[in-house]
């Protein structure tokens, strides 16, 4: 009899640890995400930590197209549903394609993310669209005031599409890098306008928010880091009322049948690359894949001159695929 009671209290024991576990690692996990994805708590995410940088090509450096690459824009407004948000609009080397570029920058980012893709874009003759979206500085601010991984952001790409053809695209080619691939990714879920692509470029897209979120877990070395990031998940979900569980579609990029080209890294400690692995897996459409060893949007730093001739391979490939 005493063997057994010992053993009911150390099963006892061992539920109640694993509770309290539980319960800790989840309110750690909802404050990561508060961290991360309420607006305001980070002023600029994508450069957070470095030291602000002279060559447009890095993340930190800050500036506008002029400052750039002496390239002449026009700073535009573009109307979305919540108001007027900031977009540059660069105009191409020669005569304009009447194929539109249209950047979609990441969670904390800015438009100045995009000048990987703006020197080759520009030569290629295609006016280039670097758009704000809501709770940017620049947009509007949405109601629930979090990065929500494209669910409640992707009509904003819906209005950038309007503008451009507004102004003489006959269609758009769509660039989203790390959660600008998640808008993306729900933009070609919802949206009524997806017949208007030409082609998709994707660099470390966030695709699947839960994966993401238990690969952050993961890294900050916590036992059980999926049910940690689901728990967590679910009451940031409670607190800000947005269903984030929900922000993944690997699916949808799978199903879109223009051309895509994805650029992502092995070494991403944010993005992890296994969702670009089982994107790829998926695809029927024709794909064009960059897998590098880099870390989180760092493919080009590791080869810049593999990363504009893939690029530019890519853009000439759009010439010759059907419409």
């Amino acid at each position: 009899m005493a063997r057994r009671r010992w053993g009911w209290w150390l099963a006892g024991g061992i539920v109640a640890v694993m509770v309290v576990y539980l319960a800790v690692g989840t309110w750690f996990v909802h404050q990561v995400l508060n961290r991360l994805l309420v607006v305001g708590n980070v002023a600029d995410l994508a450069s957070e930590g470095m030291a602000p940088s002279t060559d447009p090509y890095e993340l930190s450096f800050r500036g506008d197209p002029q400052a750039a690459f002496q390239l002449p824009f026009e700073t535009v407004s573009v109307p979305t549903a919540l108001g007027p948000a900031e977009a540059w609009l660069i105009p191409p080397a020669g005569a304009a394609k009447d194929t539109w570029a249209v950047f979609i920058h990441g969670i904390g980012g800015v438009r100045e993310g995009g000048y990987r893709y703006v020197p080759e874009l520009h030569a290629a003759g295609y006016p280039v669209l670097m758009i704000t979206y809501r709770n940017d500085r620049g947009a509007p601010p949405s109601d629930e005031g979090i990065y929500a991984f494209g669910l409640t952001e992707w009509p904003d790409i819906d209005a950038a599409i309007d503008f451009a053809t507004g102004r003489g695209a006959a269609d758009i080619l769509l660039i989203g890098d790390s959660m600008g691939g998640a808008l993306v990714g729900q933009f070609l879920g919802h949206s009524q306008k997806t017949d208007r692509l030409r082609g998709i470029i994707l660099d470390s897209p966030a695709l699947d928010y839960p994966m993401v979120v238990s690969t952050i877990v993961q890294q900050l070395g916590w036992p059980f880091a999926p049910v940690l990031a689901t728990l967590g998940t679910m009451t940031f979900a409670a607190e800000h009322g947005v269903a984030m569980s929900e922000a993944h579609s690997i699916e949808a990029v799978a199903a879109y049948q223009g051309p895509l080209l994805i650029v992502h890294g092995a070494g991403d400690s944010i993005v992890p690359i296994s969702i670009t692995d089982r994107l790829v897996a998926q695809r029927q459409g024709v794909t064009t894949r960059l897998r590098t060893r880099a870390d989180h949007l760092a493919s080009r730093q590791e080869n810049p001159a593999l990363y504009d001739w893939t690029l530019r391979t890519f853009l000439a490939s759009l010439d010759e695929a059907p419409r």
